[in-house]
């Protein structure tokens, strides 16, 4: 279709003369979209002219800068954003080739999950990048059709008109039935049984408001403990979805899930305020724990869902695992099924005459187990420990207690993560019996989890409910209190304090009450004070988890101080070691290797390099497995110069982790080391070199830098020619 006369001179006065083959490619949600060639870079473009109606409804000029910034594999790049003259808007954007999801869905099918999965991780990684932007950045308006596949079947996320952008004055929500959360469909004031749709149009005038910001306060609803709430009202509560919340990066996860949902059931999810299909139960070859994650991303309260797109992007990167441990405990319940089947055959008379006695041994059987699991864990048997864990599920896969040790298992094998998803699974499961204990025990593991992946508005409120089910325990306010000030809501943590004094006699002289001081100290730079207060927790600290905290913080504000503590950095740490039992080592090992290492750095001397590698190497042995452990390993090895033991761990990095530019820098520093020794050709090592500078221009496409790779880049060009 050709444009007019008159639309050619209205788009000549208002873009100039730099355009050519301009034609109309179709509507969007707020304007028309074409197709042109920019004649300047001699590129195609794809150019979104906003309708006059929304003209003074946004903040174009702000929205224009953001935009403009904006850089990501997964995005199109933005060449500029004009406001003509004539009152229209224009953005003008990379040309995507392909089509969009929606329509790729439609003519090929459901995709596989191998494809699915791919897209998952792509979209969370680049939603992630939107939310990590300072002011944060939602979509608010993820679905297939704004989702281009390209033709190497890679994704590319478009039409950033409808997104809500947290700064002063810019607040735009877009809301497509299927794929939009609750919190986007409900005035302020409305029950979560209320449905009523606020459209398009009605939602775009929300400008002016000042301060605006991503945080929800989650004490602003009452809680299981049935707590209170604040009386201020800040600007992003504002626009409150009724009983659902505000707006938050956790919308766009939902977006993210409803998207993933169509992708391998060809059908558009329903209303997110009526009864969604559960998408686990459509009849489909994908794993369990895939589904399960899309399935807790379309979550209707906002803080059943991931926090945020990164914590989603971590749960899917960690779901081969998870899809192990699942197996195994699959296995061991049919084998223990199996055996009943027989005793059950060959016993008829034992039940008869034995109910009642056999139930019984039952029960004292499965809590041996739970026990025994349990003390292995604390003397780091982990291996051990699972299992027993496993034959106690066997044994009754309705009790809470194995379930919630299998949580504390991965937390204590610093996979926080897992441990998180390990959590998400029970809480899917029909269980029978349990007690409130229990269930605050489960709720405690998830937000020391989620506190160490400083998902700290999640943490708050795991930690929240923790202290529903059971308001005696010093340590959940404790966490809650901390959470909060990491979130910087100070007038949240002390009303924490508050309710801690009011329900637990003594609570003042506790240690949890002064990690929390000690806390606050910190975070107003009063390191001194902040130091005395976390050792006095210390010397007060009630239970184990709660002294490996106080050591902890302590470390951590002697970091602060800086490198003339770092002695004493290290002899907390250590102290804390040799206090607690062996199941906390790897609580406290991190941050010791990471002292050592910065007092090889501050002194020179290699003895502390010794020390780090000892350290990490440990962590491994104990079940800290993790890429940051291993790759640490790999470099200090390097340092120390045992260069074949390097790459030993590196080649096995290798086949774990084919992707990741870092163990190609890697392989490409041990390789050139060992190329030197042998007086070898540098081939290998500027192969590894070639694909580290590869894969680490896709991660600066994401933002990243490292100045490592600099160095890898001067040694390829002087040193191994």
């Amino acid at each position: 279709m050709c444009m007019n006369y008159n639309e050619t001179s209205q788009w000549a006065a208002d873009l100039g003369s730099g355009y050519s083959s301009i034609r109309p490619l179709g509507e969007g949600g707020m304007g028309t979209l074409y197709r042109a060639h920019k004649d300047s870079l001699d590129v195609d473009v794809v150019i979104k002219r906003v309708k006059q109606k929304f003209k003074g409804r946004m903040d174009e000029r702000a929205e224009a800068n953001i935009l403009k910034t904006l850089k990501h594999k997964y995005l199109p790049r933005i060449y500029d954003v004009i406001e003509s003259p004539s009152g229209y808007v224009y953005t003008i954007m990379d040309m995507i080739p392909g089509e969009n999801m929606q329509n790729y869905v439609k003519t090929h099918g459901p995709v596989s999950q191998k494809l699915a999965y791919r897209w998952a991780c792509q979209l969370c990684e680049v939603i992630a990048y939107l939310h990590s932007q300072v002011p944060p950045i939602l979509h608010c308006d993820i679905k297939p059709s704004n989702i281009m596949i390209t033709p190497n079947e890679d994704i590319c996320v478009i039409d950033f008109n409808t997104s809500l952008v947290f700064s002063k004055g810019v607040l735009a929500i877009g809301a497509t039935p299927g794929y939009a959360a609750p919190e986007q469909y409900t005035r302020p004031g409305a029950s979560p049984d209320t449905i009523e749709t606020v459209p398009l149009e009605e939602t775009m005038p929300l400008r002016g408001y000042k301060d605006a910001f991503a945080y929800q306060n989650v004490r602003s609803n009452k809680g299981p403990s049935g707590r209170g709430v604040s009386n201020s009202v800040t600007a992003a509560q504002a626009t409150n979805a009724g009983g659902y919340g505000t707006i938050s990066k956790r919308t766009d996860v939902y977006g993210i899930g409803a998207t993933l949902y169509y992708a391998i059931t060809g059908q558009q999810p329903g209303h997110s305020l009526k009864d969604v299909r559960p998408i686990t139960s459509y009849k489909l070859k994908f794993s369990r724990s895939f589904l399960l994650i899309i399935a807790r991303a379309m979550k209707k309260r906002q803080e059943e869902r991931f926090c945020d797109a990164q914590e989603m992007l971590r749960a899917l990167q960690d779901i081969h695992a998870i899809d192990g441990r699942y197996k195994k405990v699959v296995h061991s319940q049919r084998v223990v099924a199996a055996v009943s089947l027989v005793l059950a055959v060959s016993g008829t008379l034992a039940i008869l005459f034995g109910v009642q006695r056999i139930g019984v041994e039952r029960y004292a059987a499965y809590d041996a187990l739970v026990r025994k699991g349990r003390t292995a864990a604390d003397e780091m048997r982990f291996d051990e420990a699972e299992q027993d864990l496993q034959q106690a599920i066997a044994i009754y896969d309705d009790q809470l207690e194995a379930y919630v040790e299998q949580a504390v298992l991965l937390y204590r094998q610093g996979k926080y993560q897992e441990c998180i998803d390990a959590v998400e699974t029970t809480q899917s499961r029909e269980l029978k019996y349990y007690s409130r204990q229990s269930v605050a025990n489960l709720y405690n593991v998830a937000a020391e989890a989620y506190y160490e992946l400083e998902s700290y508005e999640s943490a708050a409120t795991m930690y929240q409910k923790a202290i529903g089910y059971s308001p005696d325990i010093l340590s959940y306010y404790q966490g809650e209190a901390t959470a909060l000030i990491q979130l910087g809501d100070y007038s949240g943590a002390d009303e924490v304090l508050a309710e801690m004094a009011k329900a637990v006699p003594d609570a003042e002289q506790s240690g949890a009450y002064q990690v929390v001081q000690s806390e606050l100290l910190r975070k107003q730079g009063d390191l001194p004070d902040a130091l005395d207060a976390a050792r006095k927790a210390i010397g007060s600290a009630d239970g184990n988890d709660q002294l490996a905290r106080a050591y902890r913080l302590a470390a951590s504000i002697c970091e602060d101080i800086g490198d003339s503590m770092l002695s004493e950095e290290i002899n907390l740490l250590n102290q804390g070691i040799e206090q607690l039992p062996d199941g906390y080592y790897n609580a406290l090992a991190g941050q010791l290797a990471s002292a050592y290492i910065r007092q090889a750095e501050a002194t020179g001397n290699p003895g502390y390099q010794k020390d780090a590698l000892r350290t990490y190497q440990q962590l491994e042995k104990n079940g800290n497995t993790t890429l940051e452990v291993r790759l640490n390993i790999a470099m200090l090895q390097y340092q120390l110069h045992d260069f074949s033991k390097a790459m030993e761990m590196l080649q096995a990095l290798k086949n774990d982790y084919p992707k990741d530019y870092r163990v190609y820098k890697w392989l490409a520093f041990v390789q050139g080391e060992l190329d030197l020794q042998n007086g070898a050709s540098y081939t290998k090592t500027l192969g590894y070199y070639e694909t580290a500078a590869e894969l680490y221009r896709a991660e600066q496409a994401s933002g990243v830098y490292d100045p490592q790779m600099d160095e890898l880049d001067r040694m390829a060009r002087n040193n191994w020619q």
